[in-house]
């Protein structure tokens, strides 16, 4: 259960989400929850049969659902949308921006900030956090406690970053991106060159350059180029545990779930899905509105909009043919034994 500082009445639901009210309109609602944990002045959502019953036993003092399910949820107060989830995770949105709307911001005396540094107006920075020579950094910005901004990095417009990332010198983040714990932007690219029997590390003097409304999930990890710039395409989302090698560009609005794994120079495309634990080999490109299926491994291009999956990865609909037909490998081995036994004798 999420309880809000500012309780909401049905003119302010109804303003961020439309739709249509149903039963009383007089009461205040202060919290958003499962529909086994609402109380009378919370929040929930009923958008399949599956939650019906539930929600019919639940106290909750608002139920926001679909015009098929609200007859059978009784005289209540009702929102009505055509997709209730939807609808509520925007007004969770909109009402997380309201309770944290302050017009405070302050930065902490522990923090470390070169002289050189250029920091605008409303910034919040937390304690022991650095910001190194040149780092520029925008109106709207929030960087908590314990963070590295290096030399020349660049933080866009109200880009908030939790508490104990590094981002690295010559880096640049767009506007409205959300970073979170333990991110590392622009550390070495993993280059070596074995010469004489030793591995000589290749120097990478490039950088990574983050678009506006990316959000990167706890300790992924996103290296700098060898020369160039890794890229981070606007609007990509990226989980936990992701690694992004060095050279790589990752297009528009794509999604990479946790423990995705990018060698280096690998080419994503927009709109791109890479389930949980892909490994992609270096030097490949994904085509854009491709998806590919968990613990997949891709070890060569993707053509756009294909569905891939399996190591190595191949069109989804053959690799599913490959799946059933090898639950089937024992009967067929017994099959060819006997036959071959029969043809021995």
């Amino acid at each position: 259960m999420k309880v809000f500082t500012k309780a909401l009445s049905s003119k302010d639901i109804l303003a961020v989400c439309g739709g249509t009210w149903q039963g009383d309109s007089t009461g205040t609602f202060d919290s958003v929850s499962e529909i086994a944990e609402a109380t009378a002045s919370g929040i929930v959502f009923c958008e399949h049969e599956r939650l019906l019953e539930a929600a019919i036993a639940s106290t909750a003092g608002l139920i926001i659902t679909t015009a098929n399910l609200a007859p059978r949820l009784g005289k209540r107060p009702l929102l009505i949308v055509e997709k209730p989830y939807f609808s509520l995770m925007l007004l969770i949105t909109w009402w997380l921006q309201m309770d944290t709307k302050t017009d405070k911001w302050e930065i902490h005396p522990s923090t470390i900030i070169h002289p050189e540094a250029i920091i605008a107006d409303k910034v919040a920075i937390g304690a022991y956090t650095v910001i190194a020579k040149n780092a520029r950094i925008a109106s709207g910005v929030r960087i908590a406690d314990k963070c590295t901004i290096g030399e020349n990095t660049v933080i866009g417009a109200n880009t908030l970053i939790y508490p104990q990332v590094s981002i690295r010198e010559d880096c640049s983040i767009g506007e409205s991106c959300i970073i979170h714990n333990g991110v590392v932007i622009g550390a070495d690219g993993f280059g070596f060159l074995l010469m004489d029997g030793i591995q000589q590390k290749i120097p990478q003097v490039g950088n990574v350059v983050i678009h506006n409304h990316v959000e990167i999930g706890a300790n992924s990890c996103i290296d700098r180029a060898t020369l160039g710039s890794t890229i981070i395409g606007e609007g990509t989302k990226i989980d936990n545990l992701v690694q992004v090698g060095h050279n790589t560009v990752v297009g528009k609005h794509s999604i990479l779930c946790a423990q995705v794994g990018l060698a280096g120079s690998t080419i994503v495309g927009d709109y791109v899905y890479l389930a949980g634990q892909v490994g992609a080999a270096g030097h490949i490109t994904i085509g854009s509105k491709a998806m590919v299926g968990a613990q997949s491994g891709i070890s060569g291009d993707v053509p756009a909009g294909a569905r891939y999956f399996g190591t190595p990865a191949i069109d989804a609909g053959t690799m599913k043919r490959i799946v059933i037909a090898q639950r089937h490998l024992p009967e067929i081995f017994r099959a060819y034994q006997k036959q071959s036994k029969d043809n021995n004798t």
